[in-house]
């Protein structure tokens, strides 16, 4: 699963670099070096292309009775979308996002502790996840928007850590992922692992494991 991961970056950076705009939540959003879910972050989606925004981390279905099923849905297996009620009609019907990230995190099981790692692109300074995105209606009548990071079988270098990997898109499949009207079988055909030998991995501090512990020294390798 992916859980936890970070955007150092400031938006306004990324909106030049990536030739986006921002939205005006995602004006005022700040860099999070420890993104966990329920969290504000930034994505870029279907139905605004050219757009950041900011939705909430965990997917909360509109049909959902409570917001709070969000933690449970922070992850999509790319191998079950079209046969997940949940999750098959937002790949088919376009509610399909872009997630940014510059890093993510996993833990790795030694003995009975389990070891934090920061896994990041040498070459991409940002790089965006394939997600799903939905919006619901709270008692309030506020529109909650929300989104899930979808995972697949690891690649080398992942499955030295643990046994899933979130899907990372190249550039042309970004613009892919967000084109309406794509046969969703051939969508799935994109949600492979990345090239291990363009990621690399270290460990960090378990300070990570504590959300409220957001700051960049969360990213620092860890002293052995």
């Amino acid at each position: 699963m992916c859980g936890r991961y970070s955007v150092k970056q400031d938006l306004k950076k990324v909106e030049v670099q990536l030739k986006l705009r921002l939205s005006e939540k995602a004006k005022n959003w700040k860099p999070s070096y420890n993104i966990a879910p329920s969290q504000l972050a930034p994505v870029v989606t279907s139905d605004k292309p050219d757009v950041i925004d900011v939705f909430h981390f965990g997917l909360v279905p509109h049909w959902a009775k409570d917001k709070k099923v969000g933690y449970k849905m922070i992850n999509a297996r790319s191998e079950t979308l079209l046969e997940k009620p949940s999750f098959k009609p937002l790949l088919v019907n376009n509610k399909r996002c872009l997630v940014l990230a510059d890093s993510f995190f996993e833990w790795k099981k030694q003995g009975k502790e389990k070891q934090p790692f920061r896994i990041y692109l040498p070459e991409r300074d940002v790089f965006f996840f394939a997600g799903l995105w939905s919006s619901w209606k709270d008692p309030e009548g506020e529109m909650y928007n929300s989104y899930s990071i979808i995972t697949t079988a690891p690649n080398k270098l992942m499955a030295k850590i643990h046994d899933r990997m979130p899907v990372i898109l190249t550039r042309e499949e970004e613009k892919m992922w967000l084109e309406p009207d794509q046969n969703p079988k051939d969508l799935l055909k994109l949600l492979n692992a990345y090239p291990a030998d363009a990621m690399k991995a270290y460990e960090i501090s378990s300070k990570v494991n504590k959300p409220t512990n957001n700051y960049p020294e969360i990213l620092d390798p860890v002293s052995k």
